[in-house]
C-alpha cells in the first residue's frame, strides 16, 4: 500500500522522464535514419538518371553507326540520263 506521506506526482514524473528518454532516443536514431533514407533516394535518383542518360547516348551512337555502315554498303547508282 502507498504511504499517505508519499507525493502523488512521483508516478507522473517517472513517466515523463521515461517519455523524455524515449523521445531523445527516437530523435537521435530517427534523424540520421531519415537523412540516410533521403540521401539514398537522392543518390539513387542521380545514379538512375545518369545510367538512363548513358544508355540513351549508347543507343543513339549505335543507331548512327548502323546507318553509316548501311550507307557505305549500298552500291552507287549511275546517274540517270534524261532525254
Amino acid at each position: 500500500m502507498a504511504s499517505p506521506n508519499r507525493d502523488r506526482g512521483g508516478d507522473k514524473a517517472g513517466l515523463a522522464g521515461v517519455a523524455v528518454i524515449l523521445l531523445a532516443v527516437v530523435c537521435c536514431a530517427g534523424g540520421p535514419l531519415l537523412v540516410g533514407v533521403v540521401g539514398s533516394a537522392a543518390v539513387g535518383t542521380v545514379l538512375g538518371l545518369g545510367a538512363g542518360l548513358i544508355a540513351a547516348v549508347v543507343v543513339v551512337i549505335a543507331i548512327v553507326l548502323r546507318v553509316r555502315a548501311r550507307r557505305q554498303c549500298e552500291p552507287e547508282r549511275p546517274p540517270e540520263v534524261r532525254s
